[in-house]
């Protein structure tokens, strides 16, 4: 009985069918993607100091291992201009400042860096942009203010 049950395990192995080999593989083509949501607040500054935001909310999909959100002035502005609202010759007195995700404020006045955060590959990433324009005492604004922001958002690495 025993040699039996040997050649019955024998025969299953032969009649198993062959195991076959496929290559499996793909490629994932590089991407950089930069959606705006409309901004909140700013809808008017009232008269007297204070602090005033506007919201940005953006999505990003890289599929870059080094990718960066930044905002800088979007004016050919230099000068007093430069960070600053502005309505017609009317500057208002303190920079536009702006912060990526949870970092800190900084402002818009500086020439050559602009404020940025870095993230890793990611796919409909939500990231706040926050801006706020100081008024001080005393300040008066009158008419309508306005900056260019430019927000980019780049790969550093392929």
């Amino acid at each position: 009985m025993r040699s039996l049950v040997l050649a019955g395990a024998l025969l299953l192995l032969a009649a198993a069918p062959a195991a076959a080999q496929t290559e499996v593989g793909g490629s994932v083509p590089s991407m950089l993607s930069l959606e705006l949501d409309d901004a909140s607040g700013f809808s008017s500054f009232p008269a007297g100091p204070g602090e005033h935001d506007l919201i940005v909310r953006a999505r990003i999909t890289s599929t870059a291992n080094r990718t960066r959100v930044s905002v800088a002035d979007g004016d050919v502005a230099e000068g007093r201009r430069l960070g600053r609202m502005a309505s017609n010759a009317s500057l208002l007195d303190q920079p536009l400042e702006a912060r990526v995700g949870s970092d800190p404020f900084q402002p818009l006045n500086a020439e050559v860096d602009p404020i940025l955060a870095e993230f890793g590959p990611v796919s409909n990433e939500r990231v706040t942009i926050r801006l706020r324009q100081r008024i001080g005492a005393g300040e008066r604004p009158r008419g309508t203010y306005e900056k260019t922001l430019l927000i980019t958002l780049s790969s550093t690495a392929p």
